[in-house]
Parts: structure tokens; sequence; C-alpha cells
């Protein structure tokens, strides 16, 4: 999955204009994304989203004229990143397939809007009351994410989503995400463990800053980190890898399900390096 950030306020390579957004957009196809992810609300550590959030009309405007545009051009699955009701029925008239929603659709009417719509959902972990990072220990966080994605799923049956249009996301983050570096790389290290709840999971890593941290980089300077990010979370049984840097990905990817397709035949492979 490509990211295509079209809020300025988004901590890595925000896009500003259509034009951009389909140059990005070809790139990301031709390297092998299989879903172009098109977002107009930034999460980041450095934004408070109350403060300042877009309104609901100027996330409707950055998002979907890039997705009736990529649509348009590039035969390619295309999932709104957004937790508003009016947003996600507007990008998919412009042509989304997918909702992917960091809160999980809690926001007002946005249950019953994506039962509606009748397209997949990708239901993300977020904390409904601010948790101070570190409050609990690690298992415990862990246990509770998994009761709350679990009580995110019923209640999307209960509303008419079908199980097999829902995949999970852990929310994998820092500041408004409630968990701190630690924390992430324990829920990484155990993410198989969400296996238990019988969905395809999503995993968010690209560019964090929880990769800033371990290497002491801006986001300019975590591509090498994403990658093993995105090599982790294919080994442990990530179905949808979230990424800026789609090439890079793909290819490191590719390495680690060739080794995965050898060691499940049992085969040797012969030959000079």
């Amino acid at each position: 999955m490509g990211v295509i950030n079209a809020s300025p306020n988004s901590f890595y390579n925000p896009i500003d204009d259509v034009d951009a957004a389909l140059k990005q957009a070809e790139s990301m196809v031709l390297s092998g994304a299989s879903i172009i992810d098109v977002g107009g609300e930034a999460t980041n550590p450095n934004v408070h989203i109350e403060r300042d959030g877009p309104s609901i009309q100027q996330e409707m405007d950055r998002v979907t004229p890039v997705i009736e545009a990529i649509k348009k051009h590039y035969d390619v699955l295309v999932s709104v990143d957004t937790s508003q009701a009016a947003v996600m029925r507007a990008a998919v008239e412009a042509g989304a397939d997918m909702i992917n929603d960091q809160r999980a659709l809690r926001e007002e009417n946005a249950l019953e809007t994506a039962a509606a719509l009748s397209v997949p959902v990708c239901l993300m972990h977020f904390f409904n009351e601010p948790r101070k990072p570190g409050s609990s220990s690690p298992a415990s966080l862990l246990q509770q994410i998994k009761q709350e994605l679990s009580d995110a799923v019923l209640r999307c049956e209960q509303a008419g989503i079908p199980r097999e249009k829902l995949i999970i996301d852990p929310g994998f983050g820092q500041g408004n995400y409630g968990k701190n570096c630690l924390e992430n790389y324990y829920l990484l290290e155990k993410l198989d463990a969400f296996h238990t709840l019988g969905l395809p999971i999503l995993v968010g890593w690209s560019r964090k800053s929880m990769i800033g941290d371990v290497l002491n980089a801006p986001a300019e300077g975590r591509l090498y980190g994403s990658i093993a990010a995105a090599v982790i979370a294919a080994m442990k049984g990530a179905a949808v890898i979230r990424v800026h840097d789609v090439k890079a990905t793909v290819d490191a990817v590719k390495v680690f399900q060739a080794m995965r397709r050898c060691e499940s035949l049992d085969c040797i492979v012969a030959g000079s390096a």
C-alpha cells in the first residue's frame, strides 16, 4: 500500500496538487503497489488533532480530486484514509475502493456510512481516551489493543459489515497514538498474536518516529529502518504494508517471500551467488 499524503501537516512528503499526486501514484503503481492510500488529515506526533485538523470540507477537497484522478489514469485499488462519514461517502463516490479509518469507525455516523457504502474497511486501533505511554506493561497493552480491535470488529458485524470486508491495524506510532517507542517495537515483535482475531493485518511503520528514535534520524533518513520494519511485518504475517517507498519495500519483501517459498518446499537452491 503506497501512501499519498494530501495534508500540508503530514510529517513526510506532503502533496499539494493533483498533478504531483498523479506523478507519485504512477511511480508507486509501476513499482508494484496494489493499493494507493490517500489521506487528507495528518495524525503525526507534531500535530494536535483537534486544534490543527482540517474541517470536513477541507478534507474532502484534499482527497476527492486526487482519488478521481488516480482512478481515471491507473488500474489500481484506492483507499481513503479518513474517520469522517462525509469524507468516506465523497471518496467512495469519487472512486475509492476501501476505507482506512484510524479511529475504527467511532466518529459520528462513520459506522452506519461504512456499512451502507459496502466497501472493505481497515480498522486501526486508536485509544478512545488519551493514554499516557508506558502506563501499563507491554503485555497488558497488547491484550488491551487486541480486545478493543475485537470489540470494533463486533460493532461492525452488528452494523451489517461482513467480516470478510474487514482488516485490522494495531495502530503503530507515538504521540497521538498513545504508545511509546518501546511499546511500538514490542507490538511489532508480537504482531503474530493478532492472528487470533482471524483477520488480515495492516502495518504502517514507514518513516515513523520510533524508527527515528533508534537511528537518531529525521523522516528523510529513515528509509532503511522502514524497510527493516516492513520485512519484519511480512515475516510476522502482515497482509498489507503501508509505505512511502514502494519500490524499495517491494524488492525487500520479494526477497523474503522467495526465501519463504523455498523454505516451505524444503528445497535447496544451488548455484553461485
